[in-house]
């Protein structure tokens, strides 16, 4: 009997040493596994209402939906619902193009009724040359071809016109260059220092930037050098105003030939110009030369001035070798086809 009980008592100590082990909930996994699908459902949401959007967007609303969506909605993603904008214009709602049909009939209808009401003067008026063109132009850069080459001759007899009146009988040169616009160059000497300060104040008076550059210590006082911008006066710029035709080139160079040979100057070099094209016109350029004195180029280039002869000098380069004067020209004549 105590036999018995105490394998009882063992078997029921048995029981109580095998336990069920208990599972144990891991908090952070089962929140991230709920995020994870709140996060999948939101993406499908968003995804599925933005491309019920875009279809809303290219498509327009469909009829079953007309008229249930928020206004606010259709204008965010530029849908259009058709009752809607019927309703809208009907009550003058301004449209996309800038107003209701009414008011723009109305607009339209008062600015011909303004049309209509405008006289020829006023019209005139209106239209005022100056707004499309500027009439002035006092920038070399901005004349004309014409006016260049009425300029350039202009300039050119004004410089030397100036030299032969403003220069003291004891000055020579041995170097004078001038170029269009109005730039010039001029070295030479002078008998005493009186004259050489005479001509350079002269020539200062009469220039808008005036200049001459350092001489070394041991320069005698009657060197003469100087460059700057010279005045150009009353110019008429309307003095040639037509281009040469084509036909006509040999006529005008010959027209220049017997102006400068009138004033003793013989010109040679007119063989071989440069020719540029500039759409409507070309541009020809003649290197050419002579081997006149200085008061006979003074002479042709205020004849010239005066003249019909429709060529300009862009540049007079007038150089002393061994006691003879040497000047280069660069002259030019607009050309039309």
């Amino acid at each position: 009997m105590i036999r018995l009980n105490l394998m009882e008592a063992a078997e029921r100590v048995i029981v109580t040493d095998v336990v069920t082990p208990v599972r144990v909930t891991d908090v952070s996994s089962q929140v991230n596994t709920s995020k994870k699908k709140t996060l999948f459902v939101a993406a499908i949401v968003v995804f599925v209402f933005g491309m019920f959007s875009c279809i809303l967007s290219v498509f327009g609303v469909p009829k079953p939906l007309q008229g249930m969506l928020p206004s606010q909605y259709l204008d965010l993603i530029g849908a259009e619902d058709p009752s809607r904008s019927a309703l809208a214009l009907s009550n003058g709602q301004q449209t996309s193009a800038g107003g209701s049909l009414e008011a723009q009939a109305a607009a339209a209808e008062e600015a011909i009724k303004r049309r209509n009401a405008l006289t020829v003067g006023q019209v005139v008026g209106e239209v005022k040359p100056q707004v499309l063109f500027n009439n002035k132009r006092e920038d070399y850069n901005s004349f004309l071809p014409m006016e260049k080459i009425s300029y350039q001759r202009a300039a050119i007899n004004q410089f030397f016109t100036f030299l032969t009146t403003a220069t003291p009988d004891d000055v020579g040169f041995s170097d004078c260059v001038f170029q269009s616009p109005n730039y010039f160059y001029v070295r030479g000497v002078s008998a005493k220092p009186t004259s050489q300060r005479s001509f350079l104040e002269r020539v200062k008076a009469v220039s808008a930037d005036f200049r001459t550059p350092p001489l070394p210590e041991n320069a005698p006082a009657t060197d003469i050098t100087a460059f700057g911008l010279f005045n150009v006066n009353n110019v008429n710029k309307a003095a040639v105003s037509t281009f040469v035709n084509a036909k006509d080139i040999v006529e005008e160079i010959k027209a220049f030939k017997t102006l400068a040979a009138a004033n003793k100057v013989t010109i040679f070099g007119f063989d071989k110009p440069a020719i540029e094209e500039f759409g409507v016109y070309k541009r020809f350029t003649y290197q050419v030369s002579t081997t006149a004195d200085f008061p006979e180029l003074q002479s042709m280039m205020a004849a010239l001035d005066a003249s019909p002869v429709r060529i300009g000098v862009t540049k007079a380069e007038l150089k002393l070798v061994k006691r003879n004067l040497n000047t280069a020209m660069t002259l030019v004549m607009f050309v039309a086809p």
